[in-house]
Order: structure tokens, then sequence, then C-alpha cells
């Protein structure tokens, strides 16, 4: 085949807090669309609690400017994995204060082939944001799929819960947790996950 000419078409990838009420309805959209089409939710948007009542930070990631990324740390007491799931908090997570603990959920990419990159850029931006809240560590109920493997992979520090049981009982998202794979919470230290980050140099 000869060659006539190749484009060479720059990756610009940013990741931050939502400013303007158009990029929170956004993040809700991709957030639901997301869900929806794994079948996670039948919602016409997956908004809850934490949502509706401000006790959540945000985060997106946009290539070239568009929408591909979201995720946020809810503060609360009890955090939701505490609600929906029954277990001995562990030892490391015992020591640190209840007001000092914070929860990462909805991590959500639809990047294509760059979703790994994606994710990793969120996961960094909500540790940095953690060091600057005091947010000692936490839980997510995010590890779900083959998330865990990916991470597991590449050596990220997180600690499954392995005795949970679940007992979510609410409808928003009853998919997610009943269907299609098991759902895995897991709680993590933030001082590990920043030194990983750290050494990854992202």
């Amino acid at each position: 085949m000869k060659e006539i000419a190749k484009k060479v078409i720059p990756v610009s990838l940013t990741v931050g807090y939502p400013e303007t009420d158009e990029e929170l309805e956004a993040m809700f959209r991709l957030r639901t669309k997301v869900y929806t089409e794994l079948g996670y939710t039948t919602a016409r948007d997956d908004k809850d609690q934490y949502d509706l009542n401000n006790k959540s930070a945000y985060f997106i990631a946009k290539i070239n400017e568009k929408l591909v990324g979201t995720s946020r740390v809810v503060v609360d007491d009890p955090l939701p994995t505490e609600l929906y799931f029954d277990f001995e908090v562990p030892k490391k997570i015992a020591l640190i204060p209840r007001k000092k603990r914070c929860e990462i959920s909805r991590l959500t990419v639809m990047a294509k082939g760059m979703n790994h990159l994606v994710a990793l850029n969120l996961i960094k931006a909500m540790i940095e944001w953690a060091k600057e809240s005091d947010c000692r560590g936490g839980y997510s109920s995010i590890i779900k799929g083959n998330l865990d493997q990916i991470l597991s992979s590449i050596g990220f520090p997180f600690h499954p819960i392995s005795s949970a049981t679940l007992k979510y009982d609410g409808d928003l998202l009853r998919n997610y947790f009943y269907k299609g794979g098991k759902v895995l919470p897991i709680y993590y230290l933030r001082n590990e996950s920043a030194e990983f980050m750290e050494k990854m140099k992202l």
C-alpha cells in the first residue's frame, strides 16, 4: 500500500472538577448513559441521596475537551458501603476517625481505547483531593467486572473485604448489585494509594 499521508491527532487528557452547571449536568448524563448501557439501572438518571444532598465531591475527565469520564468521593457518616454490606470494620480503617473516612464511587469511563488511562487519572485526582481534605482512607464498592483484575495487574494497593455480605435494598442500582457479576467491596488507605501514584508518574 502506498502511503499518501499520515495524520497525527494529538490527544489532550485533562482531569478536574466540574465548574459550571452545564458541566455538572453533562457529568450526570454520562454517568447515567454508561450505567444504563451496562444494565446497572433503568432509572432516567442515577442521582442518589449523596448527589441530591450535596455529600459528594465530583471529578471529570476530558479528552480534547470531550467529556469521557467521571467519579465522585462521598463524605458522609455512615458511608454507602457501610449501608449496603454487613462486615467487620477492617483494623486499619478502624484506626481512622470516622470524619476522616470517605468513599470512592461512580467511577465511570467512556473513552474507547483509553479507559484504563482515564480511570487511573481520575483515581489520582481523588487521592490528591483526599490529601487536601484530610481524608485518610475509606471504602469503595466499585470493583465490578474486570476492574479488580486491572488494578491487581498494576499492583494498585486496594484491600478486598471478602467477608462482606450484600444487603442493598434500594431500587436505583439493584441490577448493579445483584446482576452481572459480584460486587466486591474494598477498603483503601490514602497514603498507600498516594505512594503508588507517585511511582506511576501519571
